[in-house]
């Protein structure tokens, strides 16, 4: 990822689902927000790449904070730390920051939904 130092996160960490709970053995609640989190996460990128196209950051924070507070919810720490990116280059009206920090987004997309679809297999 472009603007990480550290070490890149965890792409999926299924505890996160979990403790929403409070309760390790409430797993179809987990099942069910990963398989809603899966199907709106293309529309979620979608809407962060239209807006950085049109030139828009109100519309661009908007959608990267869904994106954003969405992944931490279930575990997705790596979109969720690509949305913090593309948001910080937001605050600092810095379009072209917050589009080079997008281009991450559709490849951390696409081995999250690997992950996800292999936890929903189980």
């Amino acid at each position: 990822m472009s603007d990480l130092i550290d070490t890149p996160p965890a792409v999926f960490d299924p505890g996160a689902l979990v403790s929403l709970t409070g309760h390790a053995d409430d797993e179809e609640f987990a099942l069910v927000l990963a398989g809603r989190y899966l199907r709106l996460l293309p529309e979620r990128v979608r809407r962060v790449h239209a807006a950085l196209h049109a030139d828009d950051p109100d519309e661009a924070m908007d959608a990267v904070l869904s994106l954003k507070v969405s992944s931490n919810t279930v575990g997705a720490h790596e979109i969720a730390t690509i949305g913090a990116a593309i948001e910080r280059h937001l605050r600092r009206v810095d379009l072209p920051g917050a589009h080079r920090a997008a281009g991450d987004l559709p490849p951390a997309a696409e081995r999250l939904a690997r992950e996800i679809s292999a936890y929903l297999a189980v």
